[in-house]
């Protein structure tokens, strides 16, 4: 199931305690989004622009659900509230906590030096 930039509002907004307020946020939140799929994803594949909030998302769904709601959350609020960095500065961190939890990728090593386990080419 592909998370769609509109869940991830949603969570952002409810974590920010502004439901009743999310209207002036929206318009920001797709920017945003983008900005923040192309810091999360590998740097190999290309981010989708999101230019509306039902777009699916091109992050796992993990990352969707945990991490970028965080992410957004935080840039909402320097948007709206620039004096009170406090809760954004909790957002950010708890979004930066979170993404440095995902997975890493591997990837095989070539031994293009012939430097062996005991450091002279032989293992």
């Amino acid at each position: 199931m592909a998370i769609t930039g509109e869940q991830v509002f949603n969570i952002a907004v409810a974590l920010l305690d502004e439901i009743q307020t999310s209207a002036s946020y929206r318009q920001y939140a797709p920017s945003v989004l983008t900005t923040l799929q192309a810091e999360l994803l590998p740097k190999t594949e290309t981010p989708t622009v999101i230019a509306d909030l039902a777009q699916p998302l091109s992050l796992p769904d993990s990352l969707c659900l945990q991490a970028l709601p965080y992410g957004l959350a935080a840039h909402l609020m320097i948007i709206d509230n620039p004096n009170d960095q406090g809760k954004a500065a909790f957002f950010n961190a708890r979004y930066d906590e979170l993404k440095s939890k995902r997975g890493a990728t591997i990837t095989p090593i070539t031994d293009v030096y012939s430097v062996g386990a005991d450091g002279y080419g032989t293992y």
